[in-house]
């Protein structure tokens, strides 16, 4: 009998651009879901984006959107997902945690 693989919590926390438009917003956050799905993840749960000034610009930008994803996927899938933002134009910052899982 074949095991499935094993899946990890994990949380991922990208800020975007501030100079898009609604729709472009939800679009990314769409791509994002779709990477983790593709790397064979399952979201749990997308919190709505919040618009937050920096205390210092970063890539010249003095304001992002915060959008964080909790996600259960097998343990290749962050580094995955980590070249996958790092390519994306509109991505800011990123960071993947790999959270505990509450029995």
């Amino acid at each position: 009998m074949l095991k499935a693989p094993v899946k990890n919590l994990y949380e991922v926390l990208v800020v975007i651009k501030s100079n898009i438009n609604d729709d472009d917003l939800d679009k990314n956050i769409d791509q994002i879901e779709a990477a983790i799905k593709n790397y064979g993840g399952s979201i749990v749960k997308t919190d709505e984006p919040m618009r937050k000034r920096f205390t210092h610009k970063i890539k010249g930008f003095k304001e992002g959107y915060y959008v964080s994803i909790l996600f259960n996927s097998p343990s290749e899938a962050p580094n995955m997902l980590k070249r996958t933002l790092s390519i994306s134009d509109d991505v800011i910052r990123h960071t993947i945690v790999k959270r505990e899982n509450k029995k």
